[in-house]
């Protein structure tokens, strides 16, 4: 049996047999003594005077989601709810979320979740604001909870603050020396004896040491504080960390019938959407013309999400919108938005689309949410400030080998839509999937070495005529390829960018 297993077997029997003594274990509490207000006002006292301590540094700086991790009963997660708007509450045992649940069904506010894994699932990177664990890490043996502390690094969110605490080792004192020696295996049957009990809990030290190594690989990451803290019980050295993340915080944008996450400081996509103005607007309402509820729809080149979401909202929770995206920093946006609205449809790959599997260099940059192979990168990614990324690459046709519809599928990927075009044919002649293409020839040039009219005639040998969606709203319909090369002649000359302005193609199964 798997450490994990063993440790979800102890809980699923403490969680039936007597839930708030196996939480708050004082010996006069046991056999069901432990009254709920009494043992949840226990919880009030701790999370208010915490949250009290950490309001003088200005912390956490938004109150928008919580996670009570090893939440037994709810104890703290009750308290929680009071002061987030959301808190989640996970825990290995299932009878232990079944208390909770029963005990706390009057809070709206609060998901309880058995989480019996040895990752805290279905919670996005940089999504928390507030991560609490409280004496649960200390009967977690040591590689497991080391590893769940990974964990609470990965899903604190920029501006959030993870509290947890620790045993470091047994303490000086006799009884200390005494559990420095003896394994849990001799301690067990002293506790059976004791408590009365085939089922015990054992004490697991996390090393200190060990931890701060762990948060040096973080560099977002600081210990604010960290401090004795006596929890554990005597004979052990019980800590207690405060952690904060000072990556950039991402902003909130209200759509009408969505939420968006962006930064500031990303000055193509975030920082117009946070100033007010609509992201390609003529693409926008493409998506909201030819969408409907249970529509399945491919986002490549997804970028912070925010094609990703309007899908989504359009196409319900009976739809489906799988978003392909190879920049990490991306993701974490794309992912907080989808968890923020609850859009369990949508799917994210991490992978550039391309027609082979394996690998390619991309140029990023700090300030802009873009990246392009570096051939085709523009000025700000090509800035030494800027950094190279080594990401995967995938054939769309055999990474959705199991789809048995696709509605519609956009592709935005700075030049490299032709190579993803030829990952796609299979489900192109499967689905006919309506088409929304970024054509920008200066890039497909650079990208790919493919000449732009090649991958024009491609599209036509699975559409009948090409639309082109002016960002003013005008719409042209061309049936040759060279039209559209015209066209972005005319547009370019227009705007006087010599090739750096691209179209926006929209291509139908009956055009």
């Amino acid at each position: 049996m798997s450490e994990l297993e063993r440790l979800r077997r102890v809980w699923q029997t403490l969680g039936r047999e007597d839930p708030l003594w196996a939480v708050l274990s004082q010996s006069d509490k046991r056999g069901g003594r432990w009254q709920a207000d009494e043992f949840f006002a226990t919880g009030r006292l701790e999370i208010d005077a915490q949250l009290a301590a950490l309001a003088l540094e200005g912390l956490p700086q938004r109150r928008e989601l919580a996670l009570d991790f090893g939440c037994g009963a709810g104890r703290l997660s009750r308290a929680l709810a009071t002061h987030f708007e959301r808190v989640i509450g996970v825990d290995v045992s299932a009878s232990m979320i079944a208390a909770a649940r029963e005990l706390n069904a009057d809070v709206t506010n609060i998901e309880f979740r058995e989480n019996a894994s040895p990752r805290i699932e279905n919670v996005a990177d940089a999504s928390v604001d507030f991560v609490f664990s409280h004496i649960t890490l200390q009967h977690i043996p040591t590689a497991l909870a080391a590893g769940y502390v990974e964990e609470f690094l990965r899903i604190l969110a920029p501006g959030g603050v993870a509290v947890f605490q620790f045993v470091d080792d047994a303490d000086d004192s006799l009884r200390g020396r005494l559990f420095g020696l003896a394994p849990n295996r001799w301690l067990n049957p002293l506790r059976r004896l004791l408590w009365r009990r085939r089922d015990v809990f054992e004490m697991h030290a996390l090393p200190e040491r060990d931890l701060l190594a762990r948060i040096a690989r973080h560099p977002e990451l600081r210990l604010l504080h960290a401090f004795d803290d006596g929890s554990a019980g005597p004979g052990w050295r019980g800590r207690r960390w405060v952690v904060v993340n000072d990556a950039e915080i991402p902003q909130e944008i209200a759509q009408t019938d969505y939420r968006l996450f962006a930064h500031a400081s990303d000055v193509h996509v975030g920082a117009p959407l946070l100033a007010g103005a609509a992201y390609e607007p003529h693409v926008a309402n493409v998506l909201r013309e030819q969408l409907h509820r249970g529509d399945v729809v491919l986002d490549v080149g997804a970028g912070i999400g925010v094609v990703t979401m309007l899908a989504a909202a359009l196409v319900g929770d009976s739809g489906r919108v799988i978003a392909v995206e190879p920049i990490a920093r991306n993701r974490v946006l794309l992912a907080r938005s989808a968890q923020a609205n609850r859009f369990a449809q949508v799917e994210v790959i991490a992978a550039a689309a391309s027609d082979r599997a394996g690998a390619i260099e991309l140029r990023t940059h700090p300030t802009t949410s873009n990246g392009a192979k570096p051939a085709a990168a523009g000025e700000r990614l090509r800035l030494s400030s800027g950094t190279g990324v080594r990401v995967p690459t995938l054939v769309l046709d055999d990474a959705l080998a199991s789809l048995d519809r696709l509605d519609l599928v956009k592709l935005d990927i700075a030049g490299m839509e032709p190579l993803a075009l030829r990952g796609l044919e299979k489900n192109l002649t499967r689905f006919r999937p309506r088409l929304l293409s970024e054509f920008h020839p200066w890039a497909i040039e650079r990208a790919t070495t493919l000449a732009p009219i090649d991958y024009l005639v491609r599209l036509r040998t699975f559409y009948s005529a090409i639309t082109i969606l002016y960002p003013d709203g005008e719409r042209e319909r061309c049936s040759e390829p060279e039209a559209v090369m015209q066209a972005w002649r005319r547009a370019n000359a227009r705007a006087g960018l010599d090739g750096r302005l691209h179209l926006d193609l929209l291509l139908e199964a009956d055009a």
